[in-house]
């Protein structure tokens, strides 16, 4: 689970289409999408940088 955290393939896709259909609120969706990809790839890539090491086996 913690490796989806860092992932924006579903919010790039959502604000990008709600921009292409025209919506009233397209660019407020897109600017959400965007926000939330600027906050939570970065924080994912640090988290799982601190905690591999506990998931991870050497085989």
């Amino acid at each position: 689970m913690i490796a989806y955290i860092p992932k924006a393939t579903v919010q790039a896709a959502i604000g990008g289409l709600a921009l292409e259909a025209g919506l009233a609120s397209g660019e407020l969706i897109l600017t959400a999408a965007v926000t939330a990809i600027l906050f939570t790839a970065p924080l994912g890539a640090i988290f799982i940088s601190f905690t591999y090491r506990n998931f991870l086996q050497k085989a």
